[in-house]
């Protein structure tokens, strides 16, 4: 059972750490670097928080 929770952990941060670089990737590209940043950080606590529970 403990295999299993640490496969879903590695799962989520994976899928998060993917989720933060296409939107990396977007806001380089349409140059919104600086204030989006922080809202792309919090979308990614939010989606890590919302997994695990």
């Amino acid at each position: 059972m403990s295999s299993e929770n640490e496969k879903r952990k590695r799962m989520i941060h994976a899928v998060c750490g993917g989720v933060f670089l296409i939107g990396l990737a977007i806001l380089f590209y349409f140059d919104l670097f600086w204030p989006w940043i922080l809202a792309l950080v919090g979308v990614i606590v939010i989606l890590e928080a919302l997994a695990k529970s």
